[in-house]
């Protein structure tokens, strides 16, 4: 099968919300950060991988949101990552943190280039995201300078 990558856009909010309330993550904010959003669509344009950031002072983001279907590969999340990157890059983000909570995701995250954080900037684990999910067992802050 086909995918296609790309920008999210304003006309895609409903959807990108709607993909992920039924992955159960939380969708709060999206409308007003829609273009820091990478879509993975299928034939059709169905939605089946996503993955967001939010820029954070200091030049930091936050990765957010990353909610993929069960039909994706490694490749297919790595290329995910890989234009979520090169959007932080056009908007100056110098790292990139995220919160892994599986000793699987850690390992692959460290296979593309993420590796634990050894300290977090306030203005990171201050955020309502971060402090949510550092609140899970196992969880793991990673950077990507």
């Amino acid at each position: 099968m086909f995918y296609q990558l790309r920008q999210a856009e304003e006309k895609d909010v409903k959807s990108l919300q709607d993909f992920m309330k039924r992955a159960g993550v939380r969708t709060d904010g999206v409308e007003e950060i829609v273009d820091q959003f990478v879509l993975m669509e299928a034939d059709e344009q169905q939605l089946v991988g996503c993955l967001g950031f939010e820029e954070i002072q200091d030049d930091n983001g936050l990765l957010r949101s990353l909610v993929v279907s069960d039909q994706l590969s490694q490749a297919h999340i790595l290329s995910l990552f890989k234009s979520i990157q090169s959007i932080g890059k056009s908007k100056a983000i110098k790292k990139l943190y995220l919160i892994a909570n599986k000793q699987s995701s850690v390992d692959f995250l460290q296979f593309i280039g993420f590796q634990p954080a050894e300290s977090i900037p306030d203005e990171v684990s201050s955020h309502e995201h971060a402090r949510e999910s550092l609140q899970k067992d196992g969880a793991t802050v990673m950077v990507l300078a």
